[in-house]
C-alpha cells in the first residue's frame, strides 16, 4: 500500500484510518511525504524545519504502524534510509527518495550506496572543511554544520525552487545544464509557478521514484498472499 501523508497537515484521521485498514488486511505500507511544494513556497520552511517536520511526520506514522502491528508480517516500520519512503509534491509530480540520492552521491564520496543511505538521513554531518561524516552539527572547531539531508537533498531542490521562482535565469540556466535538463523554447516562456513544476519533473519524476520504491519494498502478489490468506 502506498500510504500519502500530508507534510502540511501530518497524519491526520483518514491518513490513520487507510493505514490501519492496510495493515489489518496483512499489507505492507510504504510511504508518500506530499506537498512538499507548499512547505517551500507557502510556508517557506527553511531545510532544517522542512527535515524536522518530515521526521516528526514519519515517528507518527510508525506509532500508528507499532499499534497494528502482526508478527507474522515482521518489521513494518518505515524509514528514508531503508528506501521505503518517498518526499515530494503530487500536484507538482515530482518526488524523491534517499536512495535516489545516495546513487548520485555514491560514487563522489567513494562509498557504496546502502551507506550513503545513512548518511542522508538522521543526525549526520558532512564537515566540508575537514573532509569528513560527523554525528553532531559543530564540529572540532566549534563551527555550526548543515545536515546531510539538508545539504545533498533539500538544497538542490530549495535552489532551483529559488532560481525559477525568483527569475535568476543565469543560475537557473547554469543548474539546468549541471543536471542535463533540457527546456524547449515554449517551456523557458512559462510562468515561474509552471516552469518550476516543469523543471522539477525532469529532475525528480515522481512516477519513476514512486515505481520503484513499489518494486524494491512491497512484495509480489504470489509472496504476499501466503501470509495474507488467512485473514481473507
Amino acid at each position: 500500500a502506498l500510504v500519502v501523508v500530508d507534510c502540511v497537515e501530518g497524519v491526520c484521521v483518514q491518513t490513520e484510518t487507510v493505514l490501519r485498514q492496510a495493515l489489518t488486511e496483512r499489507i505492507r505500507p510504504v510511504v508518500f511525504i506530499n506537498k512538499v511544494d507548499r512547505a517551500i513556497m507557502e510556508l517557506q520552511l527553511d531545510q532544517e524545519e522542512a527535515y524536522q517536520g518530515f521526521s516528526k511526520t514519519l515517528q507518527n506514522v510508525n506509532v500508528v504502524i507499532a499499534t497494528y502491528n502482526d508478527p507474522c508480517m515482521g518489521d513494518l516500520q518505515v524509514s528514508p534510509e531503508k528506501g521505503t519512503v518517498a518526499i515530494g509534491s503530487g500536484l507538482q509530480a515530482w518526488a524523491f527518495s534517499v536512495s535516489r540520492f545516495a546513487r548520485m552521491y555514491a560514487a563522489k564520496f567513494g562509498a557504496p550506496e546502502d551507506k550513503m543511505c545513512e548518511r542522508l538521513w538522521g543526525d549526520s554531518f558532512f564537515d566540508a572543511k575537514n573532509k569528513k561524516w560527523i554525528k553532531s552539527e559543530t564540529n572540532a572547531d566549534g563551527d555550526r554544520v548543515k545536515r546531510a539531508f539538508c545539504q545533498f537533498c533539500l538544497d538542490p531542490i530549495y535552489q532551483l525552487f529559488d532560481a525559477v521562482m525568483t527569475e535568476k535565469t543565469e543560475k537557473l540556466d547554469k543548474m539546468l545544464t549541471a543536471l542535463k535538463i533540457n527546456l524547449t523554447a515554449e517551456e523557458k516562456e512559462l510562468t515561474p509557478k509552471k516552469l518550476v513544476k516543469n523543471v522539477m519533473m525532469k529532475f525528480l519524476p515522481a512516477a519513476e521514484t514512486l515505481l520503484q520504491m513499489i518494486v524494491m519494498h512491497l512484495p509480489s502478489p504470489k509472496k504476499a498472499q501466503k501470509y495474507r490468506v488467512g485473514t481473507l
